[in-house]
Order: C-alpha cells, then sequence, then structure tokens
C-alpha cells in the first residue's frame, strides 16, 4: 500500500528495495537501487513534522504522549476525545481493523495506549494502540521517529498487531537496509505452561513505510499425546536473531517433556532469512513444523 503526502508531510518519495541475492557463499555486489537507498538513508528525509512547544515536552525536555499521537494523528487533539483515525500522510491508522470500505474511524485512546523503544542511533519506534482486539492483544499504528530539541520528525509507518503489555522492537540492519524486528510476546499474557504462541516479525524501512516482511515463530507451547509416551509438553525457544550483512539468523530448539517433565525428544535448527524482492524468505521451515504433523 503506497502513501502520499498530506499538507502535514514533508518529503518522502518511494524507494525500490532492492533483491539481495546469496550464491555459492558469495554475495552479489548491491546495485546502484540499494546505493542510492543508502545515501538517502544516511541524510534521512522526514514524511510528516511536528514542533514541539513547552507543553510538548516534559521536565527532561523528552516528548510527552500526546505529541506523538498529534504527530502521527494530525486531528488528535487530547486523550479520552474522539478523533479522526487517519494518519499524517492520510493512511487509516489501523488497516486490520478497518471494514471493508472504510478508510477512516472516529476513535478515542488514553495516555496508556502509546509505546515508545529508543534505538541505539537516537531514533525512536512508537506504537500507537488504536484498537484493542482483545484483553491482551492490541493493533495500531507503528513508525520510526526522531525527536529533536524543537521537532518531532516521523520516518516510516506501519501497522503492528501484538501483546499490549509484551511487545518489544529493535532496530538493525541487514546490508544496508534498515530493518524493524518486532516480538509479539504473546506467552508473556498467559499462565505458566499455559498452550501460548510468541511470534517475531520484521519490518523493511523503505520510502517513509514499515513494509510488513516476514513472521517466525519465537515461542511456543503446546500438548498432545505421542504413542509409547503418553501426554507430552512441546516447547519451541529461539535465541535472539543475528543481523548479518545479507541476512538474518533464527536458531531453534523444539524440546518434549513427558508428564514426568524429563526430556524425551529434542530437535534444533537454524532458519537463514535472506531478501527476494520486498520478502525476507527463510531457507527453510521451522522446527515446530514436527509438531503439526504429528
Amino acid at each position: 500500500m503506497g502513501r502520499r503526502g498530506t499538507d502535514h508531510a514533508r518529503g518522502g518519495s518511494g524507494v525500490l528495495v532492492a533483491t539481495l541475492v546469496i550464491s555459492c557463499g558469495k554475495s552479489v555486489p548491491p546495485p546502484r537501487s540499494l546505493v542510492e537507498d543508502k545515501a538517502r538513508r544516511d541524510v534521512p528525509i522526514a514524511i510528516c513534522t511536528k514542533s514541539l512547544g513547552p507543553s510538548d515536552v516534559n521536565e527532561s525536555g523528552a516528548p510527552r504522549a500526546e505529541a506523538y499521537w498529534s504527530a502521527l494523528v494530525p486531528s488528535f487533539r487530547d486523550f479520552n476525545t474522539t478523533f479522526e483515525a487517519v494518519d499524517c500522510v492520510g493512511q487509516p491508522l489501523d488497516t486490520h481493523a478497518q471494514p471493508a470500505g472504510v478508510t477512516s474511524a472516529a476513535t478515542h485512546v488514553s495516555s496508556a495506549d502509546s509505546t515508545v523503544s529508543a534505538a541505539p542511533d537516537g531514533t525512536q519506534l512508537v506504537w500507537l494502540r488504536s484498537s484493542m482486539l482483545s484483553e491482551r492483544k492490541a493493533s495500531g499504528l507503528l513508525a520510526l521517529v526522531r525527536p529533536r530539541p524543537s521537532q518531532l520528525d516521523v520516518y516510516a509507518i506501519g501497522s503492528y498487531t501484538g501483546s499490549a503489555a509484551h511487545s518489544r522492537y529493535e532496530l538493525a540492519n541487514i546490508g544496508g537496509v534498515r530493518v524493524v524486528a518486532a516480538r509479539d510476546e504473546g506467552c508473556a499474557d498467559v499462565k505458566v505452561d499455559a498452550e501460548c504462541e510468541s511470534t517475531l516479525s520484521f519490518y523493511l524501512v523503505v520510502g517513509g513505510q514499515l513494509l510488513a516482511a516476514a513472521a517466525t515463530p519465537a515461542e511456543r507451547l503446546k500438548y498432545s499425546t505421542l504413542k509409547d509416551v503418553g501426554r507430552v509438553k512441546w516447547r519451541l525457544t529461539t535465541e535472539p536473531p543475528i543481523f548479518a550483512p545479507q541476512a538474518v539468523r533464527i536458531k531453534e530448539k523444539l524440546s518434549v517433556h513427558d508428564a514426568g517433565d524429563n526430556e524425551v525428544r529434542k530437535l534444533e535448527g537454524e532458519r537463514i532469512f535472506t531478501f527476494r524482492g520486498p520478502d525476507l524468505v527463510a531457507n527453510a521451515e521451522s522446527v515446530w513444523a514436527q509438531v503439526d504433523r504429528r
């Protein structure tokens, strides 16, 4: 879905994602489009900006929650009041929750409906939760921003759905392309030993957008029975992703425990995600697929 700037937006033009190909252990030199894309990232262009006044920042000079909402949602005026659910480049806040044919909707939020995560380079990942899909899961706008002394710059906008209380984010690079890793810690929302699922999603920062590129299991727990063993617990765990120059690697471990909590089986694997057009594609399926085949 393309995004176009409104009067609230500045700059921001479409940029093609270069395809990175790995073959026989050697990488193809990056094409000119990737070099140009890198040059644009070295001097990033804000797609939206908001001037920050004294009332927009706290005692330490950091933007208040309402400053992020008003920067990203121009019709926002205050918490617990209705506003038009359209972002600063004219797109619906939450494309997942919009009914067919509806491009905007009135909504209201509270000061607790936002999360700000700092990245090492001084930028921030901001999640504004405009829709509660259940008691634990929410959906809304995810944006890459940078606070400055007198203004708030917005560089890319996308949509994210995950645990309202237990979602976290990381900004990394793969072959010169900025990538956001969003981890939905769904297993942190349930009681110990309850069946659960956590997911790791990747977004590409391209042309003012956060484009969904891949998703993979991060943690899962399920109960079933095995012949000659009886009731068993399947648990998938993963190590933090490793971002390499041309790929992202994820190591997985699948363990099977019997009713006495003894490990009776174990399977380990590694998934390597590389670019195929605008997507990150894995070289193998998740070891969790072994559970689905039982």
